[in-house]
């Protein structure tokens, strides 16, 4: 109702690397009652809180409440700046400990929206990277290895650093694992998106019940929120960066990946 104040409320999105992560923010966000971050260090804060609690000065005078306290307030001071009432957080919410943390501190209903996209499809997206851009942080891991314990090609051992156990990919697979019987996740599939993004962004409408309100889906601007852009020099690769116009899919049909790679992950979230 117009004039009538809206209560701040934070959602949170998660999911696939290069799964439309940038491209939906940037469409969300041009609703002005909306804000999607980029990725955001607002799951590092309850983290790095809750490492205190192995120093020594906590364990030596154990102000637990204070911690606590601090916890409560947390998400809601984080964006105390924003203006928008509709606060979209991007970070990994999906694993244990980080859903957890939000099913406890969230300041309104929790609910997580999540990206889905075809693991081979992501690989050969982070390849490309490669292939453009030498300065790419996987190019730098792969550069400082020792090349004469190296078994397989150049292009393979990048992609054994790109879905390494531990790194983003991995922990993508291991997150959604871990999401798949929760109530309060919205999963959406790439491909799905760049078919009929209008439906899926108006699922997102319905799914965190904010009114609606009528996007453009020609893009003509890179993302931005707040004043604040991604600066990609400090992972050597515009993996930020949007193509302009119409949506449509890249399905990198060029890049042709190791058999064992497409046996390892064909199918391993959805059928195709």
């Amino acid at each position: 109702m117009l004039g009538v104040e809206i209560k701040k409320k934070i959602f949170f999105l998660s999911g696939f690397p290069r799964a439309g992560n940038t491209i939906i923010s940037a469409i969300l966000n041009q609703n002005k009652n909306i804000a999607v971050s980029g990725h955001s260090n607002l799951v590092d804060c309850f983290f790095n809180l809750e490492t205190i609690k192995n120093t020594y000065t906590y364990n030596n005078f154990k102000n637990e409440k204070s911690i606590e306290n601090i916890k409560k307030e947390l998400v809601l001071n984080f964006y105390s700046d924003w203006k928008q009432p509709y606060i979209i957080d991007r970070g990994e919410w999906g694993t244990p400990f980080n859903y957890s943390i939000m099913e406890r501190y969230c300041p309104n209903e929790f609910k997580l929206i999540y990206l889905l996209r075809n693991p081979i499809d992501v690989i050969k997206s982070y390849v490309k990277l490669c292939r453009d851009y030498p300065d790419f942080y996987i190019n730098q891991e792969y550069n400082r290895l020792d090349k004469t314990t190296l078994i397989r090609s150049e292009e393979e051992e990048k992609i054994e650093l790109i879905t390494k156990k531990g790194d983003f990919f991995d922990w993508s697979l291991y997150t959604y694992k871990n999401l798949q019987d929760k109530k309060n996740v919205l999963f959406i599939k790439y491909e799905d998106f760049v078919s009929s993004a209008n439906k899926i962004i108006d699922k997102i409408y319905t799914f965190l019940n904010i009114p609606k309100y009528k996007h453009s889906f020609d893009i003509k601007n890179q993302f931005s929120v707040n004043n604040i852009k991604y600066d990609d020099s400090v992972i050597g690769a515009d993996m930020h960066k949007l193509h302009l116009g119409k949506i449509k899919n890249f399905g990198y049909s060029e890049i042709k990946l190791p058999k064992y790679i497409i046996e390892k992950y064909k199918g391993i979230l959805y059928e195709y």
